[in-house]
């Protein structure tokens, strides 16, 4: 399939189905999508590849990013060997320019403009220390989530940003949250009193921010469980485990997840008192070319040491997941059968939830020409 941009790439989708398929390409939902860190622009073009095709954004002349399809129409060449002239992105070739939407605007030596000189461009989005790109139609569906903790509120959490890669798949790092189980299996938590469950309506989650603008486009879940702690003498390590789990802050851990086909907002919790929230990003480069980048921070408690102690602690626990669950994703097996037990009903309802926004996106090559 030849895509808008004229590339062979066009990614494969699948439709959904009661049982939701197990699919062996990117399977990209439409939504909007993390694309590259603020500070990574300058005054010229940035290459990068998204979706499976080559990109070039750039800021215009107010500073607003954009972003279109990375090959001239008139002979091919990359425009982000070009550069930027009065806010419009300038081929190297020929001179010939474009605006923020992808139309030519100026040809030298030509007075008039073919109508169809004009390449795709991508809704864009400046938010929380990232530049979003919109994926699937040729407007976007709903809003950019908002995320109050990086724009009311940053003064009262300290946090970083992360940038992980994986050959996985962008439905495998968003269902990792809501796939519960594996929190004991692979990570080594053992939990008592476990409570999960999927939401129903965005206001349970309105600790992570506002409803988004569509409520089909949300997924939210609540997970909670009462880490073990063995007696220090039979088991030092589990005993350790399980204080450090909820950051010796007391017995019970909570998490609130809720989310966009492209991304997700977290909150944690510790007998109810919160301790640090999440915003999370898929970056789609390619089939099987991901990133998962975001923010984290710990909110502050007014005590400089034990904020500190929990920055590093939530540090290490993020760090330390990632690196036990990228291998598993990096060497998964999609498009085969997939054997659903109980456990596994919310993460059948996230596939579903999710494919239907693949399906949204399944004429992307031919819109926004």
């Amino acid at each position: 399939m030849i895509g808008a941009d004229g590339s062979p790439e066009e990614l494969r989708t699948a439709p959904a189905s009661a049982v939701p398929p197990n699919p062996a390409g990117a399977n990209i939902a439409a939504s909007w999508y993390a694309a590259v860190r603020s500070s990574r622009l300058g005054k010229g073009p940035h290459r990068l590849r998204l979706f499976g095709r080559e990109v070039v954004l750039w800021r215009d002349r107010r500073g607003t990013v954009r972003c279109v399809a990375a090959h001239c129409p008139h002979q091919g060449a990359h425009l982000g060997l070009g550069d930027v002239v009065d806010g419009e992105l300038r081929c190297p070739f020929h001179h010939w320019r474009f605006d923020g939407d992808g139309v030519c605007s100026a040809i030298p030596g030509q007075s008039r403009i073919p109508t169809t000189a004009r390449t795709r461009s991508y809704p864009t989005r400046e938010a929380y220390g990232f530049v979003w790109v919109w994926y699937g139609t040729a407007e976007p569906l709903f809003d950019l989530p908002e995320f109050p903790a990086l724009t009311d509120r940053p003064r009262r959490y300290l946090g970083f940003h992360y940038d992980d890669a994986t050959t996985g798949t962008i439905r495998q790092l968003l269902e990792n949250a809501v796939d519960h189980q594996h929190f004991s299996a692979l990570h080594g938590l053992a939990l008592d009193q476990v409570e999960f469950r999927v939401l129903g309506k965005q206001s349970e989650a309105a600790d992570n921010g506002p409803p988004l603008t569509r409520d089909d486009a949300w997924f939210g879940v609540w997970f909670s469980g009462r880490p073990r702690r063995p007696p220090l003498r039979r088991s030092p390590f589990g005993w350790i485990t399980g204080v450090v789990s909820t950051f010796a802050m007391g017995r019970r851990m909570q998490l609130l997840v809720d989310g966009w086909p492209g991304g997700q907002r977290f909150t944690a919790y510790v007998d109810g008192v919160e301790v640090y929230k999440v915003i999370m990003g898929i970056v789609p480069e390619g089939d099987r070319v991901t990133r998962q980048v975001g923010w984290a921070g710990v909110r502050r408690t007014g005590r400089p040491l034990r904020t500190l102690f929990n920055y590093v602690l939530f540090w290490v626990q993020n760090r330390a997941g990632t690196f036990q669950d990228v291998p598993v994703y990096d060497s998964t097996r999609n498009a085969q059968p997939t054997i659903y037990v109980r456990y596994d009903n919310g993460l059948l309802r996230f596939r579903r939830y999710y494919q239907s926004w693949v399906d949204r996106a399944a004429g992307d090559g031919k819109v926004g020409r």
